[in-house]
């Protein structure tokens, strides 16, 4: 996507959610095979679980939470998990989890799970909107709240979940021309799945496709 400068991206998201104030259907993957989940189905033999990932998205700021971004570009944060997880260990991940009991709505649950991945506390994130849901090969029906960080807002891993918190320019996730379809051998198939290269990070699976879902469709906005 280009001239992400100030305001820019700001006014795409509005521009964006403001047409699409209610998400409707599914995020597809580029695995034919995933398309025919359905939410009220068994994926693998397990039933579909809720769950909610926070999109943060950090403003042009020299130094956000004590790291150096560059100060001319929106930042997406995303987190290295832990190699120890039951779930998705060592992967790259939006921050997020599964709905609890307790929670008000699908954005309260992104908001706590955040909170407890990365201690941001939810008062410091501007919630724009919700993207369609994907439902992943491990049975999770996730949801993906896109927010604001404040600028001068703090964050740290919790060392449990999250191995390390890193950024990525949103001139390079807002792109699409920055995916590719890879594929592996996965449950004796092939299985085909959108990735992103970032330096020495391989953000792919739900990630990437939720990454390259809201960038396609800003950059349909003129």
């Amino acid at each position: 996507m280009n001239n992400t400068g100030e305001g820019r991206l700001l006014a795409q998201l509005e521009t964006y959610f403001r047409l699409s104030p209610e998400p409707s259907g599914l995020i597809l993957p580029p695995d034919p095979a995933e398309r025919i989940w359905k939410p009220d189905g068994l994926i693998h033999g397990q039933a579909v679980r809720h769950a909610a990932v926070l999109l943060p998205i950090v403003p042009p700021a020299p130094s956000f939470s004590g790291t150096q971004l560059a100060p001319d570009d929106y930042h997406v944060l995303l987190t290295l998990r832990t190699a120890h997880l039951r779930k998705h260990a060592g992967q790259i991940s939006l921050p997020g989890g599964s709905v609890d009991s307790t929670d008000t709505d699908i954005i309260h649950t992104a908001l706590r799970e955040t909170e407890e991945e990365i201690h941001l506390p939810p008062n410091r994130v501007q919630v724009i909107g919700r993207l369609p849901p994907l439902i992943m090969p491990s049975a999770y029906h996730v949801t993906p709240v896109v927010g604001v960080v404040a600028a001068d807002a703090v964050v740290k891993p919790s060392p449990d979940e999250v191995a390390e918190i890193f950024y990525v320019p949103a001139s390079v996730i807002f792109d699409p021309a920055s995916y590719r379809i890879n594929s592996m051998l996965f449950q004796g198939r092939e299985r085909h799945f959108m990735e992103l290269q970032f330096g020495s990070y391989r953000i792919w699976g739900a990630t990437a496709a939720i990454l390259h879902y809201l960038a396609v469709q800003l950059t349909a906005i003129k």
